[in-house]
């Protein structure tokens, strides 16, 4: 029964955790995914608003004036004819007298010819002319046709019409009409906006006639269309009688539709979008008024739901998003839960049984992703440290001794001395007793054997290092005569600091020998140091014959991983070994190099490195 309550109570506590490390997992995944959503999500859709409101604004504004000048443009045509009657009487005479004349005179028929040029010139301008009636009133029922150039009594039941709506018009001067006619031998009809335009004489106020033109609707609502952005987006063209001359609204009766909104539009303001209820949707409407007495009102209607397609988009778009964030944070979360609780586990069990701690560490990965696999590597470790020091001193404690192996056998190359000495040997012959070069090239070789037979961990400033580089380079010059030439680039403020010895000199007999030595004509090799920021770059660069690609490419490996070199590297080897142990892995040798033009070996030591290690020491006086 004991048992049986200390298992339900560690059930309990098991799942209070879990519920824990999911929760806190549930919230930190949450925050992770989501913050960056509702920051970008938001404003990008407040944005896009933004730009489509004022996209719809300047194209409303836009479409509203081309309206007005497409109307205006009209307008102009029937101000012209007016003016151009009331201003010549003599035309408005013999107009009347042709009307009235029992048989129209050749002398009437010749004005009427030249009147009609004046009007044909309109009708050939202007795409939107269909007709242009001028009527005098006259008891022969006769009508002048600018476009045939021509008087003639009225016959067409359309000429007899725009006759009958002139006589019927009452007091009106100016008005307009829409008349649908039949194309003839066809079903087809066109659409045609009539303006009429009273005509007196220039000291009388009784009218005399008319003159009306007749424009092709259908023709200027193929216009209309091209100025609208979006496809549903409506337009209304008003008389002051608040008559609808054209629309393109599919409403059965588009002036009930704005009989209902009448009292909204005139309350707001010309050229302002303001947003409004039409055929049950909503809508930015805006609209304006023509400046003539007799003008037009223009408005037009976009429904919100195009306007803000792109909006709604994103909106719907960031929503999955959030949608999609709450379920992968939730999916996350669980699985989390699972791997650290796993982890939880693990960790008791290699308490409870240590001796299981190797077979945990060999399951686990060798780099901590998270806390838990942190903590299970350093507990492992902690079990087996203390073998894995000792086999880690004792191959440290093994690459040390190979280390001074090697540089001491750099130090002195047999091969280097022999053939040192048997240069020597025939330049004693060629020389007298008195100083001369061979003395001078015995007493450089004795400087180099005494610098380089000291301890090579020895500490020496970069000064001497460079003295000891420039005694060497003269033995060198004697043995290949003419055969290479040395230039120095030092920055003299980097010399001060201590650096290894005889890191220079292998680096530098490298060139000579795989670069220089091989080149038929007489070769350069540059040694630099300069500081860069917070490091000092060491170089050496030669123009000899430089390294092949597949050759350099596995140097490079090689030096990069510490793994065996070529006895012929065997140079650059110690001296990469002894730059990473000392420096660290940052200050490793690095080769640049193109076949049959230069080579560039290069390494950078940092100044802290320098000064935490080694700190400069003052020059001592020259002898």
């Amino acid at each position: 029964m004991k048992q049986m309550k200390q298992m339900k109570q560690t059930i309990r506590i098991q799942l209070s955790v879990r519920y824990q490390f999911f929760t806190k997992s549930l919230l930190t995944n949450c925050l992770l995914l989501l913050i960056p959503i509702m920051m970008v999500g938001p404003y990008s859709v407040i944005q896009s608003s933004k730009d489509n409101t004022a996209a719809i604004e300047k194209s409303t504004y836009q479409t509203l004036h081309q309206l007005e000048q497409t109307i205006e443009q009209l307008y102009s045509h029937i101000d012209n004819a007016k003016i151009f009657f009331s201003s010549n009487p003599r035309v408005t005479i013999q107009m009347k007298k042709a009307f009235n004349e029992k048989s129209v005179t050749l002398d009437s028929l010749r004005n009427i010819e030249n009147l009609s040029l004046y009007f044909q010139n309109l009708i050939f301008t202007d795409p939107y002319i269909e007709n242009i009636y001028v009527y005098y009133d006259n008891s022969y029922n006769r009508m002048f046709l600018p476009q045939r150039g021509s008087m003639q009594t009225v016959f067409n039941s359309d000429e007899q019409n725009i006759i009958e709506t002139y006589k019927n018009s009452g007091t009106k001067d100016f008005w307009m009409e829409i008349k649908r006619k039949t194309v003839p031998g066809s079903t087809a009809s066109i659409d045609s906006l009539v303006i009429y335009q009273r005509l007196y004489t220039r000291f009388a106020n009784k009218p005399v006639g008319m003159v009306a033109f007749e424009y092709n609707l259908n023709k200027m609502e193929q216009y209309f269309q091209t100025l609208l952005q979006y496809s549903s987006q409506t337009i209304y063209l008003i008389d002051s009688g608040r008559n609808v001359i054209y629309t393109n609204s599919k409403s059965n009766n588009p002036a009930a539709e704005l009989d209902n909104i009448d009292t909204t539009l005139t309350s707001k303001e010309e050229l302002h979008l303001f947003d409004i209820e039409l055929n049950d949707m909503y809508q930015k409407a805006a609209y304006l008024k023509s400046a003539r007495n007799n003008g037009l009102t223009y408005i037009t209607f976009t429904p919100s739901n195009e306007i803000y397609k792109t909006t709604r988009s994103l909106s719907g778009t960031y929503m999955l998003l959030m949608f999609s964030g709450i379920f992968l944070s939730f999916v996350l979360a669980f699985y989390k839960t699972n791997k650290e609780y796993r982890y939880l586990s693990n960790i008791i069990d290699i308490f409870s049984n240590p001796e299981t701690s190797q077979q945990h560490f060999d399951q686990m990965p060798r780099k901590a992703g998270n806390p838990f696999e942190y903590i299970m590597l350093n507990i492992i470790k902690l079990f087996l440290e203390q073998k894995y020091l000792k086999v880690q001193a004792s191959e440290r404690d093994y690459k040390l001794q190979i280390l001074k192996m090697q540089a001491l056998q750099h130090q002195i190359n047999p091969h280097f001395l022999h053939n040192t000495l048997n240069t020597i040997y025939w330049e004693a012959i060629r020389m007298t007793s008195s100083e001369n070069s061979c003395s001078t090239m015995v007493s450089n070789l004795s400087s180099v054997m005494r610098y380089s037979v000291g301890d090579p961990q020895e500490n020496v400033k970069i000064k001497e290092e460079l003295g000891y580089l420039k005694t060497y380079l003269d033995i060198m010059k004697i043995r290949y005569t003419d055969k290479f030439e040395i230039i120095y680039r030092v920055d003299e403020s980097c010399t001060i600091y201590p650096i290894k010895k005889m890191i220079l000199q292998p680096i530098v007999e490298n060139s000579i020998y795989h670069g220089i030595k091989e080149k038929d004509e007489k070769g350069r090799i540059y040694v630099g140091i300069r500081r860069i920021h917070t490091s000092i770059l060491f170089y050496i660069l030669d123009n000899g014959v430089g390294i092949p690609l597949e050759k350099l490419l596995k140097l490079q490996r090689q030096l990069h991983t510490h793994s065996d070199i070529t006895s012929s590297h065997i140079g650059l080897t110690n001296t990469n070994l002894r730059l990473t142990m000392t420096y660290g892995a940052k200050s490793r040798l690095r080769i640049k190099s193109i076949r049959g033009k230069y080579t560039l070996v290069y390494f950078t030591i940092s100044v802290m490195d320098l000064e935490s290690k080694f700190a400069p020491q003052k020059d001592s006086v020259d002898e």
